[in-house]
């Protein structure tokens, strides 16, 4: 249910723990098959954390799909629960990945 979450926590931490030490360093300028360090690893996080979130969706609609209406109430709010946060966490993921491809990587 929290896979979307702690994928997009993960994401987030890479996402500025990469920017500031490559920016602190002085090593922006650098290139990692033709596209610059600061976005590759961006890129790199992001897409692992689409991947594991969208996985951790396809499984909460799964569970959802699969429980119908002979599950209980407590089970259907839960896999209704997991799909929405799993949902709003792809958004969020995305949101925080494509700045790194309009704004300059140290602006």
């Amino acid at each position: 249910m929290l896979a979307g979450l702690v994928a997009w926590a993960v994401q987030f931490t890479v996402i500025y723990g990469a920017t500031s030490t490559l920016c602190g360093r002085g090593w922006v300028g650098a290139t990692m098959l033709g596209v610059g360090n600061v976005q590759a690893i961006i890129l790199a996080a992001t897409l692992a954390a689409l991947a594991v979130t969208a996985l951790a969706l396809a499984w909460s609609l799964r569970l959802y799909g699969q429980a119908g209406d002979r599950a209980a109430p407590a089970d259907r709010f839960m896999s209704q629960t997991g799909a929405l946060i799993n949902g709003f966490s792809l958004l969020v993921i995305l949101w925080h990945g494509i700045p790194a491809f309009i704004l300059p990587a140290c602006a």
